[in-house]
């Protein structure tokens, strides 16, 4: 099981996007909000329109260990391909995590009846802020890059247009130790119960979401004063962040033990022996 990875330092949230062709009423600066449901849509499904360009610029640069797109419209037979570069044009890029597909399998295997089963293991349906892709760099080691490119190529999409609703490229920090066992991920439903007096159930149906609670038992002194006091400093109760369990989980299970999320509020960062700190993360979903 790898450590956790907690994407919560983004380097494309403050920079300058272009590139494609995209519509003016819903334009790429979308993808730079935390509302997953307002998205960037295309002008059609044509290459040349699907793509799009970071400028993070040349100030205080963030590294680059992970991408996540959310709420995405592509289609199983869509693919996305990140890259990281220098130059505008992407060119002589410092990584290149090739064409990948947009949906990995979703169906926990044996959770359906045979025949039920889809082929290509994905339910479209799996998440409710939309489809999740995440990429972690291969190398493990982050990139410092100016520009960072997306690709999206589905071309047969039925829509006419490719949208998504929220990108991230940035550093995914994972402790040394990993979290402590005892992590919980709960679906809330926010859904309003009342009985008539004549004794029926009457329920206000509301879209339900996802809470989050771990706990970091053994955090180094750099690790507890250095990140969690500057993500709890930062990032407070308004600010996002993707945090995946177990990224070399297999995908049918990572997806479901990954969140896109706020905290719920900040926790006290505790000195619980000689360079043995405690902190402990509760969070939820954005959706």
């Amino acid at each position: 099981m790898a450590n956790i990875s907690l994407l919560w330092r983004k380097a494309t949230d403050a920079g300058t996007v272009s590139g494609g062709a995209w519509r003016p009423t819903l334009p790429l600066q979308n993808l730079q909000t935390q509302d997953p449901q307002q998205v960037a849509r295309s002008t059609s499904t044509a290459e040349a329109s699907t793509w799009l360009r970071v400028d993070c610029g040349t100030g205080a640069p963030v590294p680059v260990s992970q991408f996540v797109l959310l709420n995405h419209n592509l289609t199983t037979a869509g693919r996305v391909r990140f890259v990281l570069s220098n130059a505008a044009d992407g060119s002589a890029p410092l990584y290149d995590s090739g064409w990948l597909p947009a949906w990995e399998p979703t169906v926990v295997w044996g959770s359906l009846p045979w025949g039920a089963f889809p082929w290509n293991g994905v339910d479209t349906r799996a998440y409710p802020a939309g489809a999740a892709l995440m990429h972690q760099v291969r190398t493990g080691t982050p990139y410092v890059a100016r520009y960072v490119l997306v690709y999206l190529s589905d071309p047969s999409n039925p829509a006419g247009y490719l949208q998504a609703g929220r990108l991230m490229a940035g550093w995914s920090w994972s402790p040394a130790i990993n979290a402590a066992w005892g992590a919980s991920l709960r679906w809330v439903d926010p859904s309003a119960v009342k009985r008539t007096r004549g004794g029926r159930r009457i329920v206000s149906r509301q879209p339900k979401y996802r809470s989050f609670e771990m706990e970091f038992a053994a955090l180094s002194e750099g690790e507890a004063l250095g990140t969690a006091e500057a993500i709890s400093r930062e990032l407070g109760k308004d600010g996002d962040f993707f945090l995946c369990m177990d990224p070399k989980d297999s995908a049918t299970n990572r997806f479901r033990r990954s969140i896109y999320a706020n905290l719920t509020d900040t926790t006290p960062i505790v000195a619980a022996a000689m360079d043995c700190w405690t902190w402990r993360l509760s969070a939820e979903e954005i959706i």
